[in-house]
């Protein structure tokens, strides 16, 4: 699934310093991401499956505080990100969320939009926040890869759902970025 607004995305990041506003976007996701997610690992009965989710979480809470540096580097405060109603509906599906199939394919889902951001934003990132991009672009590939591997057909359903409820924040979320500069 391909990123409906890549180039309207790319014109509007290229047309000012949009980067904060994107580090701090991501910053807030990331750590909703880790708070909802962790909430589920204590509940997973196969220690394989906590694992694998622990340790996401735990990479998103690194890649969260690298961007929350990014952010306050551009200017902006990660924490007056203020989220549309758009992007909130992701983050109260995840709740929701009922074991590791589920969890790995929502994750999965997450997972693939944002690598299509990243190389949008890698497009626009130089010195540090070429940096910062690249170092959570090899993690994201990583994470990626480990759960294709453990998803089902459960978990790409709900990769699909993830994908469709992202693609609806873009077409919200990048006209704020445009209105930021």
């Amino acid at each position: 699934m391909a990123l409906q607004n890549a180039g309207e995305l790319a014109e509007v990041l290229d047309g000012a310093d949009h980067l904060g506003p994107v580090f701090a976007r991501h910053a807030y996701g990331m750590r909703a991401w880790v708070d909802l997610f962790s909430a589920h690992v204590a509940d997973l009965p196969d220690p394989a499956d906590k694992t694998l989710l622990a340790e996401l979480v735990a990479v998103n809470a690194r890649h969260m505080m690298l961007f929350r540096e990014r952010a306050a580097a551009h200017g902006s405060d990660p924490d007056a990100y203020s989220c549309p109603d758009e992007g909130e509906v992701i983050y109260d599906r995840i709740p929701q969320l009922a074991g590791a199939e589920e969890l790995v394919g929502y994750a999965l889902g997450s997972l693939d939009h944002f690598a299509e951001l990243l190389g949008v934003y890698r497009g626009a990132a130089d010195g540090a926040d070429g940096e910062a991009i690249d170092s959570v672009r090899a993690d994201v590939d990583a994470a990626r890869e480990r759960l294709r591997a453990r998803a089902g057909q459960v978990a790409l359903d709900l990769a699909a759902e993830a994908h469709e409820l992202y693609r609806v924040r873009e077409l919200a979320e990048v006209p704020l970025y445009a209105a930021a500069g």
